[in-house]
């Protein structure tokens, strides 16, 4: 047999992740969507490790290292437990580790927004519940908050985590109000990939009002259920993020065409 020579291929390192940052993933998750808000209580450590399936000292080392993020307060004795203190997660406890994305690829999760997320918009138009609407509401109540609490002032780093907070938010109940879990999915490893954009990109805003008022528009636009202007709102939506974006980093993003004219009738 002749010899063959090895592929050329390189893989990527693994990121071995234990089982506490699984559980500790998974009560993040719940927190960044709105579940789960600050000053509310978990339910008790042997409720949560059978609703989680895991041992209640895994679940232990997991609420250690959501206290040493100061995203949870353990308080012991009858009145005490586990309760969320911040809705501020690190990014290594916001989910399973990504692959690294060199900055030059944010262009293509940007292009990959553009293409997913008005069709994702289109069908939770058709799909949403009077809870999806109200979670998108909370997200938008959440923006308005914020703008309000720095409309004199250049938002700090911590107004600019909120501001993104409300837009994971809206996203998040967009995708749920769809009815399908695979797109709920694609939208959190997607709205992952864009937190350091998001986050940049609201500080580079003139006026962050900017950025609650398209949600609000997102928000109109889905629930008349047109599907052009659920388009416009959208990719006005994302339009903001991108200028911003192309201004933080001083260079201009790639934008091809992403639709065939013909299937842009469709």
């Amino acid at each position: 047999m002749p010899r063959i020579k090895p592929t050329r291929f390189v893989f990527q390192a693994v990121q071995l992740v234990r089982p506490c940052e699984v559980v500790a993933y998974r009560i993040t998750e719940a927190i960044r969507a709105g579940d789960v808000k600050v000053g509310e209580r978990l339910p008790s450590e042997q409720s949560l490790s059978e609703q989680l399936g895991v041992s209640r000292p895994t679940l232990r080392e997991a609420t250690k290292l959501l206290a040493q993020a100061g995203v949870v307060q353990v308080l012991p004795g009858s009145s005490g437990g586990i309760f969320v203190t911040s809705e501020a997660v690190p990014p290594e406890l916001c989910g399973y580790p990504l692959p690294n994305l060199p900055l030059d690829d944010i262009d293509s999760v940007l292009e990959a927004r553009r293409l997913f997320e008005p069709r994702v918009a289109r069908l939770a138009s058709i799909y949403a519940t009077p809870t999806d609407f109200e979670r998108m509401r909370d997200a938008v109540r959440l923006s308005e908050a914020t703008v309000v609490q720095f409309k004199k002032r250049k938002i700090t780093q911590a107004g600019a985590q909120v501001m993104t907070m409300a837009s994971t938010r809206f996203n998040i109940a967009v995708a749920r109000a769809t009815q399908n879990t695979m797109i709920v999915q694609m939208m959190e490893v997607m709205l992952r990939r864009l937190e350091l954009v998001r986050t940049l990109a609201v500080r580079e805003l003139s006026d962050i009002a900017l950025s609650t008022r398209t949600l609000h528009d997102s928000l109109l636009a889905i629930e008349s259920g047109d599907p052009d202007q659920i388009d416009a709102a959208t990719l006005a939506r994302i339009g903001l993020l991108e200028t911003a974006w192309e201004q933080a980093v001083g260079k201009p993003l790639r934008r091809r065409a992403i639709l065939p004219s013909a299937l842009k009738r469709a």
